[in-house]
């Protein structure tokens, strides 16, 4: 998964539309991330803009943006490799924000990464919960269940994937967190089948957002 993982926490182009009306996504191209390696796997959502600073701002708001900075804290150790951190801090951002979907994606991930899949799921089952649409939530969960030796799993949830916009064909391709998908009879048989659609998006793909 590609701390794309998007992160592998764990490829597309994500709109992350917050409720605060003056914070804004931060889109980068992993391509050029100079910290690529450690941001392989599963999908990760990108950092949010905490806004302007205000004193006298309703608790609801302050709350929010409570768990804007800790999640931004967490991406920021998530990309020095220091996971258990990015933990601490995720969990913190949900904690002042629920319904921080960006949270719980980042924080499946960063539990894939420790090999923590009992939490990995509890999570990713979190964030199902918050949007059952959500690509990168289905990618994580193919991740998982790639990670956790159940490929027929793994492909239905890639294929939910993809069903719900996930495009970063190539992530798929060379992603480690689904090389156990990608060694089954399961997914040769629906990648040999789906070989239109690969051809068809390579000069489409897009990085998604990230850290």
């Amino acid at each position: 998964m590609k701390f794309s993982k998007y992160l592998p926490h764990l490829g597309l182009v994500a709109l992350i539309v917050f409720l605060i009306t003056d914070t804004s996504p931060i889109i980068l191209d992993k391509t050029s991330n100079p910290e690529k390696n450690i941001n392989e796997g599963s999908h990760s959502e990108g950092s949010h803009k905490e806004g302007s600073n205000g004193q006298n701002l309703p608790q609801e708001e302050k709350e929010k943006r409570m768990g804007i900075f800790h999640y931004n804290e967490g991406n920021k150790n998530f990309k020095a490799g220091q996971y258990d951190e990015a933990i601490t801090n995720y969990k913190k951002a949900l904690h002042h924000n629920k319904n921080f979907k960006e949270a719980t994606i980042n924080l499946s991930t960063a539990y894939m990464k420790i090999s923590n899949f009992d939490k990995a799921l509890e999570t990713l089952q979190m964030g199902l919960a918050l949007d059952s649409e959500n690509p990168h939530i289905h990618y994580n969960y193919a991740c998982y269940y790639s990670l956790t030796d159940q490929p027929k799993a793994s492909l239905e949830k890639l294929k939910a994937a993809i069903q719900f916009g996930f495009n970063n064909l190539e992530q798929i391709k060379t992603d480690s967190d689904l090389e156990k998908l990608r060694q089954s009879p399961e997914f040769n048989n629906w990648s040999l089948a789906s070989n239109s659609l690969f051809d068809r998006n390579q000069g489409d793909l897009t990085r998604g957002v990230d850290l």
